[in-house]
């Protein structure tokens, strides 16, 4: 059975693969003229954030009690390696774009709501490809911790 770590790790992911859909979902449906059916979706896509920001909240206060630290290392047995780098090398902008683009996120769905339309619409055009990138990048680094070993190493130090 998996562990708690696990259990936390796999659920941010989900919850980052989940938002994922919803913002494509909303993309394409506001390009077919599909307001309501937008709204709908990034409604969803900022609930399922919401829920991957609280998730992610717990895992690091897991590991904090768990663990003793707030981090679990990509593969710290080894040096550098080719992988490793292109780990670092998506983890740091996802890191820095996550915490950038969060506020301007709430903005979007502020001025959405208050039905200021054009003012959603110019500030969309670049937050959503940063949420977008933050979203599958999301992914794409627990597949490193997941894939590598890395987390099941963790969540056994854990136990």
């Amino acid at each position: 059975m998996a562990s708690t770590t696990e259990l936390l790790s796999r659920g941010v992911a989900a919850m980052n693969a989940l938002a994922t859909v919803f913002l494509l979902v909303g993309y394409v449906r506001i390009r077919r003229g599909d307001r309501a059916g937008h709204g709908q979706a990034m409604a969803t896509a900022f609930v399922t954030s919401a829920l991957f920001l609280a998730l992610y909240l717990a895992s690091k206060v897991h590991l904090w009690v768990a663990l003793g630290k707030t981090n679990i290392l990509y593969r710290p047995e080894v040096g550098l390696t080719w992988d490793k780098l292109i780990y670092y090398i998506i983890l740091f902008p996802h890191i820095l774009l996550a915490i950038a683009v969060t506020p301007f996120i709430i903005r979007a769905v502020m001025l959405a709501r208050a039905g200021r339309y054009e003012d959603h619409k110019r500030l969309t055009r670049w937050v959503f490809p940063v949420w977008l990138y933050v979203a599958v990048t999301g992914v794409i680094v627990w597949a490193f911790m997941e894939f590598s070993g890395s987390l099941a190493t963790a969540a056994a130090a854990a136990r």
